[in-house]
């Protein structure tokens, strides 16, 4: 990913789409537009000012540059460039990952509010949320590959689109990665609506779907453990198999989906269904490891600038750690340890944060290989134990009262 990435960059094709204007980044500047891309994807959020003065360190370029100039070049770059690395993360990782559950990719769709700073034209664009509706927010949404830890596509929007609406946006997308792969996507019973089943269905594609009681009256009804039931709308008519299990709480479980494979029963849809939570657990990842709420930006295109940058990001350190523990399974095959080991995530992003940078600004591919394969051997000097079957309880929302909106760089 890292010689695709720099390739890309340095592609006059891909500079000509991602400027505004055909004399943008024309002439010599301290930042020229290829060090400004490795700079919003890979400048980790701090102070704009501390992030500068790093950046241009793990390059070695004795550069000062100002907070007002940054802003002026991005002002420069279309959201349309980080969509494209972005999507670049997601075509190759998709390329060389492929675990599958009975043959399926299996994704999962999940939405997010995302806090913003207080800016009144921010407020104007994406809309706000709180008490007495102060706080500027927006609404992601990701539709995420659980077995290989990849986020496929995102879509950022107003804090009022429906998370529906985002998903169906979500399924099209689905329909073009890894094409002739069989897909399964997961829902929560957010999601359920013959509008959203009719969509998959249409796409050709397999879903499980978690439904509420009173979402049809027939499912509520049906007493067995696995049967089918008939969704009706006018007169469309889509028949679904509906699977019913009690949770450890007592609790019963109504799930939904187009799958008809009987080989596949009860205790499978139960598994795969919470197969899901990794997409829920990503978004703490991109908030907190990463602190991509703490922008450095208060315009519309900024938020969508920095919000594709770290969905790049949090593809590439992904990738890295699934490199990473390859290695460090390789490494501890023939040990005796009672779990097994993973690479630490926060020390991992550290990692990254100081030297990345540097090792992609290489023009020698094999000097950049070997800068590359020295920083994941740092990473695997950080390894936590994975501990299987830990419950984590989720937290419960704060009060309706409670809103951070805070900013580490004001």
């Amino acid at each position: 990913m890292t010689v695709k990435t720099k390739e890309t960059i340095n592609n006059i094709d891909f500079k000509d789409k991602s400027r505004k204007n055909e004399t943008d980044f024309t002439r010599n500047r301290k930042m020229p537009f290829e060090d400004l891309m490795l700079f919003m994807i890979f400048s980790f959020k701090s102070s704009t000012a501390s992030a500068l003065r790093r950046f241009f360190d793990n390059l070695q370029k004795p550069t000062h540059m100002t907070q007002q100039s940054l802003s002026e070049a991005r002002t420069k770059v279309t959201v349309e460039a980080f969509r494209i690395l972005f999507d670049l993360t997601v075509e190759t990782m998709t390329e060389h990952y492929n675990n599958k559950w009975h043959g399926y990719r299996i994704y999962a769709i999940d939405g997010s509010k995302i806090n913003l700073p207080a800016d009144k034209k921010l407020s104007e664009h994406y809309g706000t949320i709180g008490r007495g509706h102060t706080s500027p927010a927006a609404q992601g949404s990701v539709l995420y590959d659980v077995l290989n830890d990849i986020v496929a596509d995102a879509v950022i929007g107003p804090v009022s689109t429906d998370e529906r609406t985002m998903a169906k946006t979500h399924i099209e997308a689905c329909k073009h990665i890894a094409a002739g792969d069989r897909k399964l996507l997961i829902f929560d019973r957010g999601y359920a609506s013959f509008d959203i089943i009719e969509t998959l269905e249409n796409a050709g594609l397999h879903y499980l779907m978690r439904v509420r009681t009173k979402f049809n009256l027939d499912i509520d009804a049906q007493t067995a453990a696995d049967g089918f039931v008939s969704l009706k709308q006018g007169e469309k008519n889509i028949r679904v198999r509906v699977i019913k299990f009690k949770l450890a709480s007592g609790e019963e479980e109504v799930l939904i989906t187009n799958i008809t494979d009987k080989r596949l029963g009860v205790k499978a849809f139960k598994k795969l269904y919470f197969m899901r939570w990794p997409v829920e657990t990503k978004y703490d990842m991109v908030k907190n490891k990463l602190q991509f709420e703490n922008f450095n930006t208060r315009t519309v295109e900024g938020i969508q600038q920095d919000f594709y940058a770290v969905m790049y990001l949090t593809n590439f350190a992904a990738s890295a750690a699934t490199d990473a523990n390859d290695d460090i399974a390789a490494a501890r095959s023939s040990k005796n340890n009672k779990y097994e080991y993973k690479a630490n995530m926060n020390e991992l992003i550290g990692i990254l944060k100081d030297r990345f940078v540097f090792a992609l600004s290489q023009d020698s591919e094999g000097v950049q290989a070997a800068m590359i394969d020295d920083i994941l051997n740092e990473v695997m000097r950080y390894v936590i134990p994975v501990r299987p079957g830990r419950f984590i309880p989720r937290k419960l929302p704060r009060k309706s009262k409670f809103h951070h909106n805070r900013k580490f760089n004001c």
